[in-house]
């Protein structure tokens, strides 16, 4: 035992019990949560009810799309012209 209080022995002692007990603490914490978390029952329950009709919400489409109906169809219309035109005119607008 007198080796350990020469040259650092108190320290190292100490250390080693400190950590020792630290170590002790921790199991005891784990086990003691482990139990906690075991003694806990678990139960499940679900029913399915199978219903003849179903109703279905609302559903609303959201037109987030930055090209106007209208502007399209203007453009289907001169599309439309080219078509007619191709060997009569140069220009599509006429």
């Amino acid at each position: 035992m007198s080796d350990c209080f020469v040259a650092g022995g108190f320290k190292k002692t100490l250390w080693v019990l400190v950590m020792m007990g630290m170590a002790a603490a921790l199991l005891y914490n784990i086990v003691e949560m482990t139990k906690k978390y075991l003694s806990y029952p678990i139960s499940v329950k679900f029913n399915v009810d199978h219903q003849p009709r179903l109703t279905f919400p609302t559903v609303a489409i959201c037109n987030m799309n930055p090209i106007k109906k209208s502007s399209l169809e203007a453009y289907q219309i001169v599309k439309r012209r080219k078509k007619r035109s191709v060997g009569r005119c140069i220009s599509p607008f006429v």
